[in-house]
């Protein structure tokens, strides 16, 4: 093993990078990185709580005082003039407080007017105005009224002071009670003590971590004490615009912080990149919720420069590394650099390039041998390669251009479109293979229409050409008078002739009477059609004969199918109903008749190119196994109304979509029931797009209406994500407490109850639900 140019790698690099990675990365990123989050957020909790208790200490204060004053009062008996004194030394003796006031209930006081001495700051000197005066009026004062009723000392809401200090404010309010000569407790007075928000905010102000954070403080209804914003103060939380915190997301955190529940919503920052959080807790002293925004870069800003750090060390070990690395693989590896060369020139079919010399025993060595014995193998391979790909290159144009010819013979060259005398057909064919054994053809003779569809047995070239054969021989019959059971008859004896491979075909072929809508015609052991009529799916009876082709003089019996305005036939192979997907389960008739009747009110092709979808979303992945083709015929309809409105989501929605949908059934005359019930489904619907599909006010949602004899039908569209309420949506439980109502849950159980048909599809962008109900009454003919 020592010449093995793996053992020397090994040891040579291992030994490197234990003394470069030994000598510089000593320290333990993670743990390090852990160390530096939890002292941050040790450090930020820390500031938070000193500058919280400063500001409950400050308060508790402003409270302490007022209450013994209260006390006082309480106690005994002071002249005005004392009353004023006392006042007066208050406020000179506690800067925290702007003013204070005694308001002494009137009937204590000689004066109606009552006896209210209020003393505040202005410009550094104690002022005093008399609140007792009509401009004050201070017994209808919520400062007054509202301790007096509540029995306790409380805060007020924050206010604009008229008649004394003229400032915002907000008021600790103590009431004090005195015993009367019948022994009754009566309110005396109230006590006083104002607080300018000014003042609040300078010290709500000294929370902050980081240097574009502030503070926020709140009264208990939500009004602003204190923001970054002076303009937004005395306003309430409601009308605050954050980026990604909507009004919801406000209440939810403010009736937390009112029950004393911290909480705390990450958003992006309003006023520079990043993200920003919101920190919200309550006061203990006033019941305030208070609060702190901050920039989650900046408090992290430590943990950013140590990443910086960590980034630029690992980077020079990195590049140390590299040079050592390349160092010791240049000088080891310069034979398999050789070989590298040589081995692009074999690669550019240069097979006849010269490859380094192999005198050794290690993997270089036996590796270039190989190459040498690989080289010889591969030219000899190419040659056989370049033989068998001229040969395939060939088949596979000779194919298309059978596909070409093969998809000319058919209407439309394999997918066509007829609409004459109202009637609608669209026939597709999509073969397994390069070209496929199944067949459709349709041509009309003065009031008669043939439709013919089949399926050769097998795939692939020898199926092709059966159904060439048999395609002509069935285009020859369509010009003629033949019964479709005599035309049978015909083709069996014409495809049964010097058939030695045994091959057949099944068919369906059809005459149309499109005067009178009855359609006789004879099945070759072929699939039996599908009917959809008045918005429900049958297989039609039919008797059949064997397939044609394998035997001569065979019967094959008359059907007669009574076609009615609307009706709708599906002629298809059975490339669609046995079709399988990857657990072994077959697409079927009752899938294919559920889907026939769920795009019943589409219009043939977009019909039946979403039936060809459904197949496909059946078999998944797997490949076509068999060649699938299908004929719709669609004859004409009853009278139908449709009536298409588009609407921009925002406010009153859904009284817009109320009030066009009932004048529109009206006109139609709709029961009013039914247009009563409609009502309640367009409003669930309405409302679950503009609450969940995630679109923006002014985007459009999209509503049609139609009505028919017997049907009434509504369809949404809109581009918001995709949902399909009916499978994806979690249903509430009936009869459970609505709280727990998932989103939608009730909606779809109302939805469901009221009409008969749902369904949701995704096309092109658009989310697409369609509900139907049938009606009966005065809308069952609607106007012309």
């Amino acid at each position: 093993m020592k010449n093995s140019i793996t053992t020397r790698l090994i040891v040579l690099l291992t030994l490197a990078l234990a003394v470069i990675m030994g000598g510089g990365m000593l320290l333990d990123y993670r743990l390090s990185r852990q160390e530096i989050l939890t002292r941050l957020n040790e450090e930020a909790l820390v500031e938070i709580g000193v500058a919280v208790s400063d500001m409950e200490n400050w308060l508790n204060g402003i409270e302490a005082t007022t209450g013994l004053l209260g006390r006082i009062l309480e106690q005994q008996e002071y002249s005005h003039e004392g009353l004023q004194q006392m006042l007066r030394d208050v406020v000179v003796n506690n800067d925290e407080i702007f003013g204070a006031a005694i308001a002494v209930n009137p009937k204590f006081t000689e004066d109606a007017k009552g006896f209210a001495p209020y003393y505040y700051v202005d410009n550094g000197t104690v002022s005093y105005a008399d609140l007792a005066g009509a401009s004050a009026d201070y017994q209808k004062q919520p400062w007054y009224s509202t301790p007096i009723a509540a029995g306790k000392a409380l805060w007020t809401e924050p206010y604009f002071d008229t008649g004394g200090g003229e400032v915002s404010m907000t008021t600790f309010a103590v009431p004090v009670y005195r015993i009367d000569d019948k022994g009754n407790r009566v309110a005396y007075a109230v006590v006083t003590a104002d607080v300018a928000l000014t003042d609040l905010q300078r010290v709500a102000g000294q929370l902050h971590l980081g240097e574009s954070s502030y503070s926020l403080l709140f009264s208990k209804e939500g009004l602003m004490m204190n923001t970054r914003s002076q303009s937004r103060v005395m306003k309430h939380y409601s009308e605050i615009s954050y980026r990604g915190v909507d009004l919801d997301r406000w209440h939810q955190m403010f009736s937390q912080a009112l029950r004393g529940e911290p909480s705390t919503y990450d958003f992006p920052c309003p006023e520079s990149e990043g993200h920003c959080t919101i920190r919200l807790g309550r006061l203990k002293t006033t019941g305030w919720p208070i609060g702190l925004v901050y920039n989650q870069q900046e408090v992290l800003s430590p943990l950013h420069q140590y990443q910086v750090k960590t980034f630029i060390l690992g980077a020079v070990t990195l590049l140390l590394m590299a040079i050592t690395v390349y160092l010791l693989i240049s000088r080891l590896t310069r034979p398999l650099q050789q070989l590298s060369i040589a081995t692009e020139h074999m690669a550019r079919g240069e097979m006849d390039v010269a490859l380094p010399q192999a005198g050794g025993k290690d993997e270089v060595s036996r590796l270039v041998r190989s190459f040498n014995s690989m080289n010889k193998d591969l030219k000899a391979y190419i040659g056989d390669l370049e033989t068998a790909t001229a040969n395939r290159s060939r088949l596979e144009g000779e194919l298309t251009a059978a596909r070409d010819i093969q998809m000319s013979m058919l209407p439309g060259s394999g997918e066509a479109l007829w609409q004459q005398n109202g009637i609608d057909l669209w026939a597709k064919v999509r073969p397994a293979k390069t070209v496929g054994g199944d067949l459709y053809t349709y041509f009309q003779s003065d009031t008669h229409l043939f439709v013919a569809v089949g399926d050769v047995s097998d795939k692939g070239v020898p199926a092709a050409l059966f159904m060439a054969r048999a395609i002509s021989l069935i285009q020859q019959l369509a010009g003629t008078a033949t019964p479709p059971d005599k035309a049978m008859a015909e083709l069996n004896n014409a495809l049964e002739r010097d058939n030695h491979s045994c091959m057949f075909v099944t068919l369906f072929l059809g005459v149309l009477n499109i005067s009178s809508g009855q359609m006789r015609f004879a099945s070759a052991g072929h699939t039996a059609p599908s009917l959809l009529r008045a918005s429900e799916v049958v297989t039609v009876a039919q008797e059949t004969g064997p397939a044609l082709g394998l035997a001569e003089d065979q019967v094959y019996p008359i059907n007669v199918l009574q076609l009615l305005k609307g009706d709708r036939l599906a002629v298809y192979t059975d490339g669609i109903d046995e079709a399988f997907n990857d657990k072994k389960e077959m697409y079927g008739v009752d899938r294919f008749n559920r889907e026939l009747q769920a795009c019943g009110e589409l219009p043939v092709k977009e019909a039946g190119l979403l039936l060809f979808n459904s197949v496909d979303m059946h078999t998944g992945d797997l490949p076509q196994s068999d060649d699938i083709t299908l004929l719709l015929l669609q004859y004409p309809s009853t009278t139908k109304q449709i009536e298409n409105q588009s609407f921009q989501l925002g406010t009153g929605l859904t009284g817009r979509v109320q009030a066009w949908l009932e004048a529109t059934l009206e006109q139609w005359k709709v029961a009013p029931e039914s247009i009563m019930e409609f009502d309640l489904v367009a409003e669930e619907i309405v409302t679950n797009v503009q609450k969940y599909a995630g679109l923006e006010a002014g985007e459009l949602l999209g509503l049609t209406v139609t009505v028919t004899a017997g049907s009434l039908a509504l369809e949404a569209r809109d581009q918001g994500k995709p949902f399909n309420p009916f499978e994806d949506g979690h249903r509430s439980e009936l009869g459970a407490d609505i709280d727990s109502a998932e989103i939608g849950g009730l909606g779809v159980h109302l939805i469901i109850q009221l009409t008969d048909r749902q369904s949701y599809r995704r096309e092109n962008g658009y989310n697409i639900l369609r509900v139907e109900k049938g009606i009966t009454g005065s809308g069952t003919e609607p106007p012309a």
